[in-house]
């Protein structure tokens, strides 16, 4: 893009968050503490409500931890949003359907009351690869082709940080393979810091430089998880002997932590 910003490091710092459920607390996340690095990718993968898009949350200020500390190149999260620093996706697109694909991907910089970046527009409708589909309606798109105008608008304010909930997850499997090939084609262009929730391992094996995997409820991380592949990565990575390796290994991490959980339900008093 035409003005180029600093990515942020990621601190979090024994960060915990309790809920309060049917007037009971509940603990989602169990003093979480880890590192990733300025212009990395990072998933975070884990069981079921393990607390995965509550901590993503956290990172994008729409949830407080009850303790600890986030920094985002050492400032909070509050302050990044504020300066509008923080780009965030979801699974579902949640385009206005009134609109067309530019006025979409320019809502972003509405809401925020910055002035609107028409030449700004136009570049990311190349770079997610829909040169061809400024003045066309959600509906007239694939659900792929959503999440494309999706990911540009949550560009389209020159963030610092990334963050993806799930971006793919109601995709078919032929599409989410095409659309994670863009992703880190994007990723590569922008060279900014991603973080995202993912329930597919492969997917976080194929795009990231870090896996952080946790565990069950409440969540710890069991395992920062270093991804050694060269990039870019071509569709031929997913066949090989050591992605295959490295997809196992994440995998067992996560079996013996539900296994473990599945022993302490059964015997609370062991806890």
């Amino acid at each position: 893009m035409s003005e180029e910003k600093s990515t942020v490091e990621i601190v979090v710092d024994n960060v915990s968050k309790e809920f309060v459920v049917d007037g009971a607390p509940l603990e989602a996340i169990q003093d979480i503490s880890f590192t990733l690095p300025a212009g990395g990718f990072a998933t975070l993968v884990g069981p079921s409500g393990s607390g995965k898009s509550t901590l993503l949350r956290m990172l994008a200020d729409l949830e407080v931890p009850t303790s600890g500390t986030v920094s985002l190149g050492g400032k909070s999260p509050r302050e990044r949003v504020r300066a509008h620093e923080v780009g965030m996706g979801f699974q579902d697109s949640a385009l206005l359907p009134w609109r067309n694909v530019r006025r979409n991907i320019d809502f972003a910089r509405e809401v925020a009351g910055l002035p609107p970046r028409p030449e700004l527009v136009e570049e990311l409708l190349d770079l997610v690869g829909l040169p061809g589909f400024a003045t066309a309606r959600p509906a007239q798109l694939s659900g792929g082709m959503r999440q494309r105008v999706s990911l540009a608008r949550a560009l389209v304010l020159e963030p610092r940080l990334l963050l993806l909930d799930e971006p793919f997850g109601a995709l078919d499997e032929f599409t989410r393979d095409a659309l994670n090939l863009e992703l880190q084609r994007i990723w590569m262009h922008e060279a900014i810091t991603t973080v995202m929730v993912t329930h597919s391992i492969s997917e976080a094996v194929f795009l990231s430089d870090t896996i952080v995997v946790m565990s069950a409820r409440p969540a710890t991380v069991l395992a920062l998880v270093d991804v050694p592949f060269e990039r870019p990565r071509s569709p031929e990575l997913l066949t090989s002997p050591e992605f295959f390796e490295l997809c196992a290994s994440v995998t067992a991490m996560l079996k013996a932590s539900h296994a473990n959980e599945a022993v302490q339900n059964s015997n609370p008093g062991g806890r």
